[in-house]
């Protein structure tokens, strides 16, 4: 007979669910992934290196083959929670030791916080395209008078539908993604018929798709990278919320299909649109965001580009930062946090991050902290990516990974090798990584002999991680002589 859970590392949202009405369908992930990938078109123009030498269908193949980078060792991640129904910072006890999985999963939720802030700045951007016209502040000053009622508004919003856990976060993508989808639509047929296009114009003196184009596009792909990486570690934690495993069965590959591979086309699509025409060139760092741009002139494009960007940013928040925040916090103290608590603090303590941020009139880049978390990001999923599918060979014990003294207790609640190969693996990913200097942009990187493996740090540390971790855990497999796999569940 199995033993019940630890109540010390359980609760009711971290053990797998048997309630049916809880279980998402493929039709609730395609939203999801419609409403991020509006999210991160954005993100990507604005972040990415040197997109004045390329053409527009150079930067698409960037944004595609970046995507497939990041995603590909995620959807290998996934499929633990997927099969067995657990989330993330519970999987990564597999790896990290029940209580050594707090490593990986407070680096996730500190990286979900500072997102957090950057998307709630998308977020008043638009909800500031509605309340200009009449005159009310957005929040420009300092101390609380930074944030203002944009903000508040905006993470009230959050709050209202993350609360209601990740049912929540369905309902309401379910019914923003038909909107989003309406929205490109109109974007289209509007700047195809008025646009003087086009929005990303061809360079001066373009690349060329010679050898040339593929040493110019390395620092571009890789940053490109960087702004994924922070998503590849989200995917875990809402595809086991369709988990096969709860009911006993399979499916992971046709949710993966409709919930990631749509979206994908998708964000390339809104990418393309975008391109094409519009009525002016697009500069993100003085054009605002795309969708506003693109319907510039059109009567009432203010208010449907606001809506669209609400919509888009809300959901994309909850998915990428909110729910995996609220998992990891839960994960790292089930007996005091549930996912409702996880995600309330998560949201307040991006919160405090911005009006720091504002307040003391600190400038952050998206791209310089996507650099810093990618190649931790990477470690992470290259230690995961090995212990699943080479040491346990796909085979979990879900019910160990709930209790002290059993199969992933290793020594104290830590495995020692997880965390040199974290340590190691996080060092040369982003030792070259730049400090921030006094005037407020970057400085002389950290470990300056590391600097060429800046611009690589999610396949450095993939590389690095898995292979250290692999190393260490196959040979002490192999002086204490041949283990058994644990029996499938």
């Amino acid at each position: 007979m199995t033993p019940p859970p630890d109540t010390r590392y359980s609760n009711a949202d971290l053990l797998p669910a048997t309630n049916p009405g809880f279980r998402w369908r493929r039709r609730d992930f395609a939203a999801v992934w419609v409403c991020v990938s509006w999210s991160l078109a954005s993100l990507i123009l604005a972040g990415m290196p040197g997109r004045e030498s390329f053409t527009w269908p150079q930067i698409l193949l960037i944004c595609l083959v970046a995507q497939f980078v990041v995603l590909l060792p995620s959807l290998l991640v996934e499929h633990a929670g997927d099969r067995y129904g657990v989330p993330f910072a519970v999987f990564a006890r597999s790896a990290f030791g029940v209580r050594g999985a707090a490593l990986p999963a407070l680096l996730r939720f500190a990286s979900a916080c500072v997102w957090f802030a950057f998307q709630a700045d998308l977020g008043v951007y638009a909800i500031g395209l509605l309340v200009d016209p009449i005159g009310l502040e957005t929040g420009t000053g300092s101390g609380f008078d930074a944030l203002g009622l944009p903000y508040l508004a905006f993470l009230a919003l959050q709050l209202w539908i993350v609360t209601r856990g990740p049912r929540g976060l369905r309902r309401f993508a379910d019914r923003a993604a038909p909107v989003l989808l309406l929205g490109l639509a109109v974007t289209f047929l509007w700047a195809a018929v008025n646009g003087d296009g086009p929005m990303l114009p061809e360079p001066e003196r373009a690349v060329g798709w010679g050898a040339d184009f593929w040493s110019a596009a390395a620092p571009a792909f890789a940053r490109t990278t960087a702004l994924f990486a922070a998503l590849g570690l989200s995917v875990p934690d809402l595809m086991h919320l369709g988990s096969g495993g709860r009911r006993g069965g399979g499916g992971g590959g046709r949710r993966t299909a409709a919930g990631v591979v749509l979206p994908l086309l998708l964000t390339g699509m809104f990418l393309f649109t975008m391109a094409l025409a519009s009525r002016t060139s697009y500069d993100p760092r003085e054009d605002g965001l795309l969708a506003a741009h693109a319907l510039d002139g059109m009567p009432g494009g203010t208010v449907l580009a606001a809506v669209i960007l609400v919509s888009a940013t809300l959901c994309g928040n909850l998915a990428m930062n909110l729910v995996p925040a609220a998992y990891d916090l839960s994960g790292t103290a089930p007996a005091r946090i549930g996912f409702r608590l996880g995600a309330v603090l998560a949201a307040l303590a991006g919160t405090g991050m911005l009006w720091w941020a504002r307040s003391s009139g600190s400038e952050y880049e998206v791209s310089a902290w996507a650099d810093l978390t990618e190649g931790f990001f990477g470690t992470v999923a290259g230690i995961l990516i090995v212990e699943y599918w080479i040491v346990r060979r796909t085979r979990l014990l879900p019910g160990e990974l709930y209790r002290a003294g059993g199969a992933y207790w290793y020594a104290g609640g830590w495995n020692w090798r997880a965390a040199v190969a974290l340590l190691a693996g996080g060092a040369l990913a982003v030792g070259g990584s730049p400090a921030p200097s006094d005037q407020g942009g970057p400085g002389e990187p950290l470990l300056p002999f590391l600097a060429p493996l800046d611009d690589f740090g999610w396949v450095v540390g993939i590389v690095v991680s898995g292979g250290l971790y692999a190393a260490l855990t196959l040979r002490a497999r192999a002086a204490a002589g041949a283990e058994p796999s644990p029996p499938p569940p």
